[in-house]
């Protein structure tokens, strides 16, 4: 083998391992492209996800408050249902205390009335239309 030889041998090599590095570099180059591109998507969708999970959660609470709203008004009518019916209790009591009451008076004022046939069954005077 001569000198020159052994010159392109090497310059073949070198120009076999100059092109090996191009081929890995662009290899390397598009995988990463293709990993930032893919990250890029994740970070999209991470992005619509937390979106979404906002407007879930902003719904969530508009539920909620009318719940605490319908719940409140529920209480309310509740309390004044308690309230009306406290007042009919003591209406019924008073409406029987009086009722009571007149009976009593009814039967002091039929007691005091003489019984000569001047008066009716519930105690007052019988009137006479032929006068």
């Amino acid at each position: 083998m001569n000198g020159m030889t052994i010159v392109w041998i090497v310059v073949a090599i070198a120009v076999l391992v100059i092109v090996i590095a191009l081929i890995a570099s662009a290899m390397s180059r598009r995988s990463q492209h293709r990993t930032e591109q893919q990250a890029y998507e994740h970070e999209q969708q991470a992005r619509a996800n937390a979106a979404q999970a906002e407007k879930q959660r902003a719904v969530a609470d508009e539920v909620d408050a009318r719940a605490r709203k319908a719940q409140a008004t529920a209480d309310e009518k509740t309390a004044e249902a308690r309230r009306l019916s406290a007042g009919a209790t003591e209406r019924r009591d008073a409406a029987a205390e009086a009722r009571a009451q007149s009976d009593d008076h009814r039967t002091q004022a039929q007691n005091l009335w003489p019984d000569d046939g001047s008066q009716n069954r519930e105690g007052y005077p019988n009137v006479r239309s032929d006068t």
